[in-house]
C-alpha cells in the first residue's frame, strides 16, 4: 500500500498507479490482454481508456452503455464479472467473435468503484477457464488500485485522458 500512495503523490500519477496495477494484476493472475474503461453514467456511456492492443480495442470516443447481465452486475450492482469459456462470454458481449478470435475464451471485470459508483473498470481477458475463483479472488485484492488508479484519472480531463504514458504530455502539459 506504501508504494500506491507514494505513486500517487507523484506526476502523472494515474498512469503510474495504472502501471503499478498492471504489474501487480500480471504477477498474480498472469497475462492475457488487458483493456480499461470509464464510465460516464449519467449519460449512459462508457469510453476506453487503455488497449494492450490498439489494433483490436482501439482507444476512443464514448460508446452506449446496454442494460445487460454486465450492466446489471458491474454498473447496479458494484461487482466484479467473470466467466470462463468462450459461450458465457457470448451471451453478454456482442464483440465475443472478435475475443475469441485473438486466442481468449474467458474474461474478468474489476471494477473502480467510489462514492458508491462504477467509474471505471480493468477488463481482462484470458484463455478459457482462466478466471477460476481462485484467480478471481487474487484480483479482488487489487481493486483498491483499481479503484485509485480512476479516481486519479477523474482528476484530470475525463473526455479525453488516458492510461497510455505516450498520452501523459497532452494530458499534462504543466508536467512535461
Amino acid at each position: 500500500m506504501t508504494a500506491l500512495f507514494r505513486l500517487a503523490a507523484e506526476p502523472y500519477a494515474a498512469r503510474r498507479v495504472f502501471a503499478y496495477l498492471l504489474d501487480g494484476l500480471n504477477a498474480e493472475i498472469g497475462k492475457g490482454l488487458t483493456t480499461a474503461s470509464v464510465y460516464d453514467l449519467s449519460r449512459m456511456r462508457s469510453r476506453r481508456v487503455f488497449s494492450e492492443n490498439v489494433e483490436a480495442y482501439a482507444l476512443g470516443g464514448f460508446k452506449p452503455l446496454e442494460r445487460n447481465r454486465y450492466y446489471e452486475t458491474v454498473i447496479a450492482s458494484n461487482r466484479h464479472f467473470s466467466t470462463t469459456t468462450i459461450e458465457q462470454i457470448a451471451e453478454v458481449f456482442f464483440d465475443w467473435e472478435k475475443i475469441r478470435d485473438l486466442g481468449f475464451e474467458s474474461n474478468m471485470n474489476l471494477p473502480a468503484i467510489a462514492d458508491g459508483r462504477v467509474i471505471g473498470t480493468v477488463n481482462l481477458l484470458g484463455p478459457r477457464g482462466h478466471f477460476t475463483q481462485e484467480t478471481v479472488a487474487r484480483a479482488l485484492a487489487w481493486q483498491p488500485a483499481v479503484t485509485a488508479a480512476f479516481l486519479l484519472l477523474n482528476l484530470e480531463d475525463t473526455e479525453t485522458a488516458t492510461f497510455h504514458p505516450d498520452t501523459a504530455r497532452a494530458a499534462r502539459p504543466d508536467q512535461a
